[in-house]
């Protein structure tokens, strides 16, 4: 009897989860946004908004040369929001490295074509701009120097394997 109610029970929890429950869209990734009129301090550079996500709650980082700093280690998100079904919303401050003065960042937005393309406005402060983000392949990302360095240096074990000079002297 015991069996047969798990079983039951069971078989009604995994229906209601294939036909209730939905994973949200994955969307993290870089996008390249376009932007027209933004604040002096963004004029002339090439923004990019590292996205990472986890469920329905997103981390943000815009950067503003994305050739000389795109690896994780070197950026900490700025930005925080959710994704609802397909809409964003992430706010933060736009970090000194970017624009000298403090300004308070939104991004309101919505995908276009499943995770590839985001639409939506910047605010900064007071002044909200249309924009687009276009979503970067793996293969159209350069790594930062640092990132390069470490990839291409020889890795040694030796020191690790042969015991210390000092070490052997003090025995």
């Amino acid at each position: 009897m015991a069996i047969g109610s798990a079983i039951l029970f069971f078989n009604f929890v995994t229906s209601y989860g294939e036909a209730n429950i939905k994973a949200p869209t994955a969307i993290a990734g870089n996008y390249l946004i376009t932007a027209q009129n933004l604040p002096a301090c963004l004029q002339q550079k090439q923004l990019l908004l590292k996205l990472q996500q986890s469920g329905i709650y997103l981390n943000a980082s815009l950067i503003n040369n994305p050739k000389e700093t795109i690896s994780d280690r070197d950026i900490r998100p700025t930005l925080s929001g959710k994704l609802r079904d397909r809409q964003l919303e992430l706010i933060g401050l736009l970090p000194t490295a970017i624009c000298p003065q403090s300004l308070q960042l939104q991004i309101v937005g919505s995908l276009v074509e499943p995770a590839k393309q985001l639409e939506g406005k910047l605010w900064f402060g007071n002044q909200d701009i249309d924009a687009l983000g276009e979503r970067l392949s793996q293969q159209q990302i350069q790594p930062s120097p640092v990132e390069k360095k470490l990839r291409t240096a020889p890795v040694e074990f030796t020191s690790i394997l042969q015991p210390s000079t000092r070490s052997a002297q003090s025995h």
